[in-house]
């Protein structure tokens, strides 16, 4: 691991945190951003901030057992669920966890997203799973979807959130924003009828989503 490609991940970790904050992902200190490091440890926002007003400095390294190596502040409290996914996924490089409105909305209905509508979210993020209620800020969460990390993308988390993982932090920032934005497509389809999903051949032609 080069100094040089470790500071360019902790300004992308802050870029993407501010991204959250501006479109509207998470509200107060809601939320938090993960990535991992060239050398295999895992850079998370500090728990109790805005994401709006993170800055490098503040961003907190810790392996995959939870110890933490490097900061001055404690790490975000859902640092469980997002070691989860690396410790499953060698590949994963990004997890964004907010509380996007529409799909939290879905999340607290105990509803899940209808899979095989928008033929560019069947490709690109695979069906959106929603996951059984597990007390936030425990590790009860990280053993509620663990059962779900590799064959899925985002993750409703039953009245909690969503999260996402991808190949980037900037990938899993992007996954989470258009799950949202189908959440509240399906939102105003219902309004007017419901949405229509395709077929099976349809689907069948479409390509899969990678679950790296």
């Amino acid at each position: 691991m080069t100094q040089n490609a470790d500071a360019e991940l902790k300004k992308e970790i802050v870029a993407i945190c501010k991204l959250m904050d501006s479109k509207g992902l998470v509200a107060g200190t809601e939320g938090n951003v993960s990535a991992r490091a060239a050398d295999g440890t895992v850079l998370m926002t500090p728990s109790g901030f805005n994401k709006g007003d993170i800055t490098e400095d503040m961003l907190v390294r810790l392996d995959l057992d939870a110890n933490v190596i490097e900061g001055d502040y404690g790490p975000t409290s859902e640092k469980y669920m997002h070691l989860e996914f690396y410790r499953q996924r060698p590949k994963a490089m990004g997890v964004a966890h907010g509380h996007p409105i529409y799909s939290t909305a879905f999340a607290a209905a105990g509803r899940d997203l209808p899979h095989g509508i928008l033929p560019e979210l069947v490709a690109v993020i695979g069906q959106i799973v929603t996951v059984p209620y597990g007390r936030p800020s425990s590790a009860k969460l990280a053993a509620s979807i663990a059962p779900y990390v590799l064959r899925h993308n985002v993750f409703l988390l039953q009245n909690h959130g969503a999260t996402a993982v991808g190949t980037s932090v900037r990938d899993a920032f992007h996954r989470l924003q258009v799950a949202e934005a189908y959440a509240k497509t399906v939102w105003v389809a219902e309004a007017i009828g419901g949405v229509q999903p395709l077929t099976m051949a349809q689907i069948a032609d479409l390509p899969l989503p990678s679950y790296e």
